[in-house]
């Protein structure tokens, strides 16, 4: 699912309305603070790039756990020889806990304290299931994918109403550029948030 983005003023074409005389200073700062929360404006602007963790249709499923465990990350994008998208892996998928009949709401690997016993007994039966197992026989395929110049708005829909934690970012070949989660989405409130009210702020003194 490729997403596009939306047209939508500048923050310097809407600063360019309020241009003119009758413009007060206030108003001016009032603008600059809706331009600050306006710079996470797409995905490209809060996901993550650098080093990117992933796997291959064809690694196991230990190898995958090893590498979510030693890098405390909860998922991976399977990708192809030509670093194209071609699935999603989870803790969850790997250990298929669906068929523990009973999974936390947020589908977290490890349970509440009042049950981590039976679980773990539970997570060592799927474990043992698990030898031999290929990431392919356990991903997500053809996942949801979002574009960098993608409207955040519409990538933090996707994540809500999807209930997943990650979005791969690919770009017009398929290829993975990034990911952004929902981690990247609660920074990038908190930083537009805080410029505007130190924007605010500044225009009240």
């Amino acid at each position: 699912m490729m997403l596009t983005r939306r047209a939508s003023a500048t923050p310097s074409a809407r600063a360019g309305r309020l241009s003119g005389s009758t413009v007060t200073p206030r108003a001016r700062s009032l603008v600059k603070a809706q331009a600050a929360s306006d710079l996470a404006f797409s995905v490209r602007d809060v996901m993550s790039s650098g080093r990117l963790f992933t796997c291959r249709p064809e690694d196991t499923v230990d190898s995958a756990l090893e590498l979510l465990v030693a890098n405390r990350i909860t998922g991976l994008p399977v990708v192809d020889p030509d670093n194209r998208v071609v699935g999603v892996v989870s803790d969850f998928d790997l250990l298929a806990l669906d068929s523990m009949g009973r999974v936390n709401e947020d589908q977290n690997l490890f349970p509440s304290a009042d049950q981590s016993w039976q679980a773990f007994k539970e997570v060592k039966k799927m474990l043992a299931k698990s030898a031999g197992k290929k990431i392919k026989d356990v991903m997500t395929p053809q996942p949801i994918t979002v574009r960098p110049e993608t409207n955040l708005n519409d990538a933090t829909s996707i994540l809500i109403t999807k209930k997943i934690r990650r979005l791969p970012v690919v770009d017009a070949e398929g290829r993975l550029v990034g990911l952004i989660s929902r981690g990247n989405i609660v920074k990038a409130a908190l930083a537009a948030r805080k410029a505007t009210s130190a924007a605010a702020a500044a225009a009240n003194n």
